[in-house]
């Protein structure tokens, strides 16, 4: 069976030979090609060809279509990403700087349309021709109650949250919400 049919086993409860082994290799692809961070990061071609080999090398089912969490902030007009030698990159100017920036803050109506979207959709392009067939093509979006974090910064979207104004808390969500929805 491939990984791709004992994941549907797995999910339909039909009988398969083992378990499916999903694992959270991401930014490691940039030291599996001997990259730096920001240069890995830069293209789609660089991110699939890093799960293409951390998956050959490591024989686990699946593969990752995932750049960085941070990423995500980009969606919504972030313009500057801190890479780390030791470490995933994040996001290094926050969108919301105060709570009236709230009020100006929308969610992109197709995250296709946006320009953060042609890396990864390159990336998908490459990894659905390359293993699509035959292994399942993770993908992930951050909560709409964590993406406040990346666009404000955790302690002021601590204090919004315990503390805030609650319509400003309530909007904040509804489109942190479209944007995970969308």
């Amino acid at each position: 069976m491939t990984p791709l049919e004992i994941l549907v086993a797995a999910i339909t409860g039909a009988p398969a030979p083992r378990i499916p082994i999903f694992c959270n290799l991401l930014d490691q692809g940039a030291r599996e090609l001997g990259m730096k961070q920001q240069a890995y990061y830069s293209k789609g071609e660089h991110v699939a060809a890093g799960q293409l080999k951390m998956n050959q090398r490591f024989g686990y089912d699946n593969v990752w279509s995932l750049f960085y969490v941070g990423k995500e902030a980009e969606f919504f007009g972030c313009d500057s990403i801190l890479y780390a030698e030791d470490g995933a990159p994040n996001v290094g100017d926050y969108v919301i700087k105060s709570w009236d920036d709230i009020a100006k803050l929308e969610a992109p109506d197709d995250i296709t349309a946006h320009p953060a979207w042609a890396e990864t959709a390159s990336c998908l392009k490459i990894l659905r021709e390359e293993v699509g067939a035959t292994r399942p093509i993770c993908a992930y979006l951050t909560a709409s109650t964590s993406m406040p974090a990346l666009l404000m910064g955790m302690d002021k979207w601590m204090e919004l949250l315990m503390t805030g104004p609650e319509d400003l808390k309530q909007r904040l969500l509804e489109i942190c919400s479209e944007f995970f929805i969308g």
